[in-house]
């Protein structure tokens, strides 16, 4: 018997800086409900009526105020996200090279700060997705399926 499972649109925008290759990453605030205090690429989800490129540019001008129009963001990588909870997301990951402007936290009540992150090294602290989105974009790979770690229970070791 099959699980029925639901599969959610997700974007991620990569804007990475010419001059040192770092690309931004924003820092959840410790009491959001999603990744607290985790660093994550900017994006979200696909909303009604959008595009994926659509997507993507809304939810980097939303988080950092840079505007990039959809047609000049490259496409960069498919995800298939293995959600611990058996929820699938499809992430779309595009790429920002250029851009005007300097980005800063629009969303402070989600975000504490924004972060330059080597993706070759990213910080110790990134979620486990980002951290993946950004070790396949090192590699140049296009596809990739990513497993989510395993929970911690309250009381139960790793």
């Amino acid at each position: 018997m099959s699980h029925v499972h639901r599969s959610i649109g997700h974007v991620m925008v990569l804007l990475q800086r010419p001059v040192d290759g770092r690309v931004l990453t924003v820092r959840h605030q410790p009491r959001s409900w999603h990744s607290p205090g985790l660093l994550t690429v900017v994006g979200g989800r696909l909303e009604a009526a959008e595009s994926f490129d659509e997507s993507a540019a809304r939810e980097l001008t939303e988080e950092t105020g840079i505007v990039v129009p959809p047609g000049q963001l490259e496409f960069c990588q498919l995800v298939h996200l293995h959600a611990a909870d058996e929820e699938r997301v499809t992430g779309v990951v595009f790429l920002a090279r250029q851009w005007q402007g300097e980005p800063y936290n629009r969303e402070p009540d989600t975000h504490s700060e924004l972060v330059w992150a080597d993706p070759g090294s990213p910080p110790a602290d990134c979620h486990p997705f980002t951290r993946e989105v950004l070790a396949h974009f090192t590699a140049g790979l296009r596809y990739a399926n990513v497993i989510a770690p395993e929970l911690k229970r309250s009381g139960e070791a790793l």
